[in-house]
């Protein structure tokens, strides 16, 4: 019968190995992939300047200020690396390892092996933040393929994922992507790493999972039932959001505009307006006039079907026409006399 911990075992030698290999070959490196990020967004947010692309460009400005929040902190954690003074660093042996994995157990319940993926994973207790359920998360350390700047690298996984409404990928105000944005724990959490003291970095990521900073979230908090109004971009709250009653599209206050007839709000594309007093009118509650085919609200659409400038033109026709009807009946035609045949004549004797 094998030894249940013969896999904690066999998982430490190998996470031995990794590091041991892994120290020998480390490197200092620029994020220069962080950089050209930067830049390349940089370069679409001018692009879209220049064309009027207002909804892009606000789009662009949020994604730049995570890039650059990023770039910042990987900077951060070289220049710590630097003023360490310090390039040897004491690893830990097998032994320290292996007790590392039972004091992980006893902390979190469980741990999750994968000799095939070689992976290890802890899993958090639901994390609710201000009154936001975000669920509990999942810490998978990948220790078989070393990150790109020769570390050990790892993942945050929402099991029960509650994402931002405005961005599915980010599943806590600090986790975009299953990367956690590590802030200034950047440094001790890889040196924890790189040294090989897995409690440390298991609990130190747990805890940053169960605090806010509401300095540098993904998306804040305040945001995280938020919308995104379709024609302004504007970040608008759930109970503030407008909805257009023809499309269905997401409008905040100022962009939806009511129908004066029906009073349901609608859309810029989906609202039409009234050539008569040239009011915001939707196209259901418009109706033509029957004569000059004009589109009328029903205040400028009178009972007999006709607007206001036909129904004045007809008035004015009639007024033109009644004052020659009204002279004929003033001053009719004297009638000439009829003269009887032979009336008064005296009858001559021949």
């Amino acid at each position: 019968m094998k030894h249940p911990r013969k896999r904690y075992w066999r998982t430490a030698s190998r996470i031995y190995q990794r590091l041991v290999s892994e120290d020998s070959a480390t490197q200092l490196k620029l994020p220069f992939e962080d950089w050209w990020h930067c830049d390349r967004l940089i370069r679409k947010r001018q692009r879209a300047q220049h064309r009027g692309w207002n909804l892009a460009v606000l789009k662009l400005e949020r994604e730049l200020k995570t890039g650059v929040a990023q770039l910042i902190q990987q900077l951060t954690t070289l220049h710590g690396e630097l003023s360490s003074g310090s390039s040897q660093q004491q690893i830990s042996s097998v032994r320290e390892l292996y007790a590392e994995l039972l004091a992980l157990e006893d902390e979190f319940g469980e741990l999750k092996f994968d000799l095939r993926e070689q992976t290890i994973s802890v899993i958090t207790e639901p994390i609710q933040l201000e009154s936001v359920y975000l669920g509990p998360f999942e810490i998978c350390l990948h220790y078989g393929n070393p990150n790109t700047d020769g570390s050990l690298h790892y993942r945050v996984i929402a099991r029960d994922p509650n994402p931002a409404i405005t961005n599915d990928s980010v599943t806590h105000p600090h986790v975009q992507s299953e990367v956690v944005c590590e802030g200034e724990g950047r440094l001790v959490i890889r040196r924890s790493l790189e040294q090989g003291r897995l409690f440390d970095f298991f609990t130190m990521v747990a805890s940053l999972l169960r605090t806010y900073n509401p300095d540098s979230p993904y998306v804040a908090l305040s945001e995280w039932d938020s919308v995104e109004c379709t024609e302004c971009a504007d970040v608008i709250a759930t109970h503030q959001q407008t909805l257009c009653e023809n499309c269905e599209i997401t409008l905040c206050t100022e962009c939806a505009k009511d129908c004066s007839d029906c009073e349901c709000p609608f859309c810029h594309e989906c609202l039409s307006h009234c050539d008569s007093c040239h009011g915001d009118c939707c196209s259901s509650c418009l109706k033509q006039c029957v004569q000059c085919n004009a589109d009328c609200c029903q205040r400028c659409l009178l009972e007999n079907e006709r607007c206001s400038d036909c129904d004045e033109e007809e008035l004015e026709e009639t007024e033109e026409e009644l004052p020659e009807t009204q002279a004929s009946t003033a001053n009719p035609v004297a009638a000439t006399p009829i003269q009887p045949d032979c009336l008064g004549e005296t009858v001559v004797p021949a």
